[in-house]
């Protein structure tokens, strides 16, 4: 889930005008070295319900399969958006989540939804010497968490009776005998 999620929050990234390559996961501390601005990324515990709920039938010439959902799981991921520019910021994050999709499919065909739940802003605080303010690197960010919902499925076969043959000379023999 972690892989589908870095591709739709990238995407989303680059659809709000996020240079290339600037997706990246969580560093320990502020790096002077890496580029901004940037998402990172921090995915955070998932959790899962219980539910058995039956989901389709599909009926083919042989088989009934039987697609039940046995678990629904919320999964977070915190995108962290840092910034130099309050404008460009501005600009980018309602971009962002403008382009994020109401809910994608994974590779077992099943939908799975994607919200922005809450954006905090950050800004450290103004470092002032007397009235002056002293503004060596001028940092913001924005973080977001995203929650994707899904579920863990299972399909149940059942195999059906493809033909089936009365045998009439049993049936007659029975018939003159009683």
């Amino acid at each position: 889930m972690q892989t589908l999620a870095t591709e739709v929050i990238t995407k989303a990234a680059l659809a709000a005008g996020l240079p290339e390559g600037r997706v990246i996961n969580q560093v320990a501390s502020d790096n002077l070295t890496l580029d901004r601005p940037r998402v990172e990324l921090q995915f955070l515990p998932a959790t899962y319900r219980r539910t058995g709920r039956t989901l389709a039938f599909v009926r083919t010439e042989k088989n009934r399969v039987r697609k039940r959902e046995l678990y629904e799981v919320e999964f977070s991921a915190a995108a962290n958006i840092l910034a130099e520019d309050d404008a460009w910021l501005a600009d980018f994050a309602y971009a962002f989540v403008a382009a994020l999709p109401r809910g994608v499919n994974d590779k077992r065909g099943n939908w799975v939804g994607i919200r922005a739940e809450k954006a905090t802003f950050g800004k450290a605080p103004d470092n002032r010497v007397g009235d002056e303010v002293i503004e060596v690197f001028h940092y913001i960010n924005e973080l977001y968490e995203l929650t994707f919902t899904w579920r863990v499925t299972a399909d149940e076969v059942e195999a059906l009776i493809p033909t089936f043959t009365i045998n009439v000379s049993m049936e007659a023999k029975h018939g003159q005998e009683g």
